[in-house]
């Protein structure tokens, strides 16, 4: 129980959780059978043998003090399936309960943050992202969707009217509550997770009205995404083609203007304006001194330059940098300066579109003057680049244990993309495993993955495919398995599922 309730609460909950299954394994009181049990399980050596790779690469890795941290890290991998195989199977009832109480313990989260978004700790909260109090925002976006799933699984399976209602009213909660602080990863990994089980269950059931209508609904949502994201690429397109303002000489003060057309940012635009043209830098200083308590000189709320975010702000309005521009100002587009908004369209988007329309930006900027630092999204584009090179000088075996960051390290200073502080891994599990363990250890990794789910024919399990689906996005664009959070939330609901899968419900 504590494993579940700190995986979305509290760090310390989950060791003293691990703790107590050690316990427990000991107290079940016959270690020769539990370790016996443990050999003649094939699935179960399989879940826990991926354990061994991290082992394995200690013996050609150098850096030991990384290898070390990894190998403490990821004795989940082994330790779950070792000690779960070794305890009485889990009934229905007590997965159920496992998953009420997980369950609880997100929504628990979901209320503390709404808490604090109300003003509860007379915090300023600047981007909603923060509201993620006790764990990642990307992390706490996937133990809500698994929350969601396992909310409808319930809902579903419920004879209960009342706590069937309970079921579908937590799970509609969660999913506008993923909504309201804009967990972009986690409104991603439910969208793709939602579509795959319309799909495979829509095509499996018997009557024809209701594949008809399964089928229909995912095409309809296949299309709507696709709309609006080429939709969201035409506008941007769209403002970035404006007839940019001319260099002028004077501003109507009599100030001389500051053109930049030398260094590497001069091109930069906002809504296809030059940001460094027309830049009466003296007086707007003073007229935003006057405006602001924000110092022009001083940073935003996010820790950026201010007047860099200003300069943005008021090209994006196709008006050039002058005191006249901070009069025509209004208070809103004051404050929203002063938050970090460096763009006069974010004003009126939701946090969704407005997430959309800053990756297309990242793209923009770096497919034209190659910088990636500081953009999430891009710069994972770089990290798996840089990881592709990597993983061509060490293919068979990769580059053990403790040497992945050192690699990239060394690959990253070949370039000049990123800055140092974003000298990062890979962000992909597959490719860490990868670059860490050559192309047999990604095999390893995959069969790991692949072979309980089609051996035991689990995607016929909602819950587990479900979480499988959830669990495989979430790899994509994050290490998983890197964090204490990551590999508890992956191996303790990938084993609990597996393990009782032979007497799981099906639908």
């Amino acid at each position: 129980m504590m494993i579940v309730v700190g995986l979305s609460l509290s760090k310390p909950l989950i060791t003293l959780g691990e703790i107590g299954l050690g316990a427990a394994w000991l107290l079940q009181g016959n270690i020769k059978n539990q370790i016996l049990s443990f050999f003649r399980n094939r699935i179960v050596l399989l879940l826990s043998s991926i354990y061994l790779l991290t082992i394995i690469g200690l013996f050609y890795t150098t850096n030991f003090e990384f290898a070390t941290g990894d190998v403490r890290r990821k004795i989940p991998l082994f330790l779950l399936p070792f000690l779960l195989s070794g305890l009485n199977p889990l009934t229905q009832q007590e997965i159920k309960f496992i998953f009420k109480v997980y369950v609880i313990g997100v929504v628990a989260s979901s209320f503390w943050s709404v808490f604090v978004l109300l003003g509860g700790l007379n915090e300023v909260i600047i981007d909603t992202r923060q509201l993620s109090r006790f764990t990642s925002h990307i992390r706490f976006g996937l133990a809500i969707c698994l929350a969601i799933f396992g909310s409808i699984y319930y809902a579903l399976n419920e004879i209960d009217t009342k706590n069937k209602i309970k079921w579908f009213i937590v799970g509609i909660w969660l999913l506008i509550f993923m909504v309201i602080i804009n967990l972009f990863t986690g409104i991603l990994v439910f969208f793709i997770t939602g579509s795959i089980l319309l799909l495979f269950y829509g095509t499996q059931h018997q009557n024809k009205i209701v594949k008809t209508t399964f089928f229909f609904v995912f095409i309809t949502l296949i299309a709507s995404v696709s709309f609006y994201i080429n939709n969201s690429i035409s506008n941007y397109k769209a403002a970035q083609q404006v007839e940019s303002l001319p260099m002028g000489e004077y501003s109507e003060n009599g100030e001389k203007f500051y053109h930049d057309t030398i260094s590497e940012v001069k091109d930069f635009k906002e809504n296809g304006n030059y940001i460094y043209r027309n830049i009466a830098f003296t007086e707007l200083e003073e007229a935003w001194n006057r405006r602001s308590d924000f110092n022009f000189n001083g940073t935003d709320l996010k820790g950026q330059e201010l007047k860099a975010t200003l300069l943005r702000f008021i090209t994006s309005k196709g008006e050039r940098k002058t005191a006249q521009a901070i009069e025509n100002l209004s208070k809103e587009e004051i404050n929203a300066i002063e938050k970090g908004i460096a763009n006069h369209l974010y004003i009126k988007m939701n946090d969704f579109s407005r997430r959309v329309h800053k990756i297309i930006w990242e793209f923009d900027v770096y497919n034209k003057h190659g910088i990636a630092s500081g953009h999430s999204v891009v710069m994972r584009w770089v990290y798996w680049k840089n990881a592709f090179s990597i993983f061509k000088k060490n293919v068979f075996f990769g580059v053990g244990t403790g040497d992945l960051q050192d690699a990239f390290n060394q690959e990253y200073q070949s370039q000049t993309v990123l800055s140092e502080k974003y000298y990062l891994r890979a962000h992909n599990q597959y490719i860490t495993y990868a670059v860490s363990f050559g192309v047999v250890g990604l095999a390893w990794f995959l069969i790991f993955l692949f072979y309980p789910f089609f051996k035991l024919k689990l995607y016929n399990n909602f819950l587990y495919l479900a979480f499988f689906c959830v669990a495989l996005l979430s790899m994509v664009t994050e290490d998983t398995l890197e964090t204490q959070v990551g590999v508890m939330f992956f191996t303790f609901f990938n084993t609990i599922l597996i393990f009782n899968s032979t007497n799981s419900k099906m639908v």
